[in-house]
This record gives C-alpha cells, sequence and structure tokens, in this order.
C-alpha cells in the first residue's frame, strides 16, 4: 500500500510539472510613441507559423518607447511575431518585394530578416523566463 501511494504522488508531481504554466516576459523596443497598436502573434508550431494562423494573439496600446507584457504560456517552443499598425488598418503593410512599411519584430531574429520557425523559436522551459524584441524598420 505504501509504494501504491509513493506511485501516484509521483505521477501527480511528473504530471503537474509538465502541464505547468510559466510567466514570460516580453520587452519590446523601439516603439513609435502614439505610432498605432502593437500587434503580438504567438505560435505554437512550425505548421501554424507557415499558415499564418497564430495560436495566440494579442493587442497592445503603447505609450512609451518600450513596452513589457507578461504572458502564461505551457513549457514548450514558441515563436512570437509583431508588428506596429502605423496606419490603423488593423494589418501589415507590405511595400516594394514584398518589403514591410511598418516596424516589426521577431522572436530570436538577427538583422532585419526574419528567417523560418526553426530560426526563430525559443523554448519557455521554466517560470519568469524574458524575451526581448526590438521592433525594426526598412
Amino acid at each position: 500500500m505504501k509504494k501504491w501511494w509513493t506511485f501516484v504522488i509521483l505521477i501527480l508531481f511528473i504530471v503537474n510539472n509538465i502541464y505547468a504554466e510559466n510567466i514570460l516576459t516580453i520587452e519590446i523596443h523601439n516603439i513609435i510613441i502614439n505610432g498605432g497598436t502593437i500587434y503580438m502573434a504567438i505560435y505554437f508550431n512550425d505548421k501554424s507559423f507557415k499558415n499564418k494562423r497564430p495560436d495566440i494573439t494579442l493587442q497592445i496600446m503603447p505609450n512609451n518607447i518600450n513596452y513589457l507584457q507578461e504572458i502564461t504560456l505551457s513549457e514548450g517552443e514558441y515563436v512570437i511575431a509583431l508588428f506596429q499598425d502605423i496606419n490603423g488598418n488593423g494589418e501589415m503593410d507590405y511595400g516594394l518585394f514584398g518589403i514591410p512599411k511598418e516596424p516589426y519584430g521577431f522572436s530570436n531574429m538577427k538583422g532585419k530578416t526574419p528567417g523560418n520557425y526553426s530560426q526563430l523559436k525559443f523554448r519557455m522551459n521554466n517560470s519568469n523566463e524574458k524575451i526581448t524584441i526590438p521592433l525594426v524598420r526598412w
């Protein structure tokens, strides 16, 4: 009987840690003050990223050049995409050759070119993680 209770407690501990919720702090830099809403998309996998169908979306009304956003996520891999909607039409605008006209940023983006899911993903694996995403413009 004692072994059975030990087994049950062990299983509950494992299940609790698998589905543990963690707080992610997202620090956004280079915001244009009074430049419009920031749209945030969080992707849980490569398929949703490729299909441009975010699993979570948020709208942020910043009032400073830097902004902190906290979100609760389970352990796993994610990509975060942002853009600041300067003209207020609710979508990212592109110019010649598909170059973005509005400030944008991605998790783990190097330079001005976003890359693919595997290059942009980050791993959420313990509580109180923090990532920084600067908005860039072409």
